[in-house]
């Protein structure tokens, strides 16, 4: 059990360093986080809501999670119509943020597996060759 708990944060922290260090990934978190700020101060002071009430609406639209029809959505036409806009942009903006990060622990569950399937072999082999020493038994 404790193996596998250090196995998994191994992985985890390889995905994680290999997200940290991946340019295109950081661009991409960069500008999703600046998504939600830009619709955050929008539905903040066009659609006079609380600001904790335009965070919460404009991640979970840019997540494709939105809560229209809570009474949070826009009211005014302005509000509407960039609504409208900010759903395609954010919408797509996350989704390849979710398949970069996606992809990158795709990759880094080949090189884990790799790795350990390498680090088995080695031993393997390494018993055999102990095995067939001369004065082994």
């Amino acid at each position: 059990m404790t193996t596998s708990l250090l196995l998994l944060l191994k992985f985890v922290y390889a995905i994680v360093k290999r997200l940290i260090h991946d340019a295109y990934f950081r661009a991409l978190g960069t500008v999703l986080l600046l998504m939600v700020l830009i619709g955050t101060l929008f539905f903040w002071l066009v659609e006079d809501q609380t600001f904790l009430q335009a965070l919460t609406y404009s991640a979970c639209t840019v997540a494709m999670n939105s809560p229209y029809g809570t009474g949070w959505g826009p009211q005014t036409v302005v509000g509407i119509i960039f609504n409208t806009v900010y759903i395609f942009l954010g919408v797509g903006l996350f989704l390849l943020f979710a398949l970069e990060a996606g992809k990158t622990m795709v990759q880094s569950y080949e090189e884990f597996t790799r790795k350990m399937a390498e680090r088995k072999a080695a031993r393997r082999a390494k018993k055999q060759a102990a095995a067939k020493a001369p004065g082994a038994q």
